[in-house]
């Protein structure tokens, strides 16, 4: 049997688990997606950064998104994952943010899921976000500008972390103020056979290479003395 390229078995993992949902309405235990579907944005566009904690590295291999436009983007070419310097033991309440070149949305998130590998866990995951109508409220409400009398701001930056054990966080910033954690319609975590969109996108970290010679010094001086997963995240 011919094999079919990476790329079209992606596209068709994802439109055979993606288009019952919507066509069903996106039902989630918080909301119904269809009250956001071609809900214009007050803004140009949206954008979301990616951070692990410092010293437990994470990289992100793709993103899908799907939005209130019906569309279906497919991120492989991403702004970096960084360390959030501030994130030790626990998330810090300013994980931090930077202008992203290609982390771009341009209508309300539905739905996205986040291919990532872990280091420190030497194990790749899929984590599917459903986002609530109450992160939807937030990125559309002007909120008072507090440093600048008189002027407004949205909460167009979502934040994203990704930490030991799968766990993933998400925030919107706060124009300065600490980030605002969001609580997903529903968040699932899924690793190795569970995987679904995942499964056929390449890990970019050599797992073996840790298996056998551990992590690097910066990791070990890092981790030592402490217990798994080196914090509360």
């Amino acid at each position: 049997m011919k094999q079919l390229p990476l790329m079209t078995a992606v596209l068709m993992v994802m439109l055979l688990s993606g288009c019952h949902d919507r066509r069903a309405g996106v039902k989630t235990p918080l909301g119904d997606g269809v009250e956001q579907w071609g809900k214009k944005l007050p803004y140009d566009h949206w954008q979301f950064n990616l951070f692990h904690p410092k010293n437990l590295p994470a990289l992100v291999t793709m993103v899908y998104l799907e939005d209130g436009d019906m569309r279906e983007s497919i991120f492989r070419r991403l702004d970096p994952t960084e360390p959030s310097q501030s994130s030790v033991g626990t998330w810090s309440q300013r994980v931090g943010s930077f202008s992203a070149n290609f982390n771009i949305g341009k209508a309300l998130p539905v739905r996205m899921t986040v291919c990532w590998d872990s280091i420190i866990d030497n194990k790749a995951y899929e984590t599917e976000i459903w986002f609530s109508r109450e992160t939807w409220q937030q990125m559309t409400t002007p909120y008072p500008d507090t440093y600048h009398p008189g002027k407004t701001y949205y909460r167009n930056n979502m934040l994203i972390g990704l930490a030991p054990g799968g766990i993933v966080r998400v925030w919107l910033e706060d124009n300065g103020d600490p980030a605002i954690l969001q609580h997903p319609a529903r968040q699932l975590i899924l690793t190795g056979s569970e995987m679904l969109i995942c499964k056929h996108v390449p890990s970019r970290i050599d797992f073996n290479y840790f298996r056998l010679h551990g992590y690097d010094p910066y990791i070990k001086d890092f981790i030592k003395g402490k217990t798994y997963p080196y914090g509360s995240w």
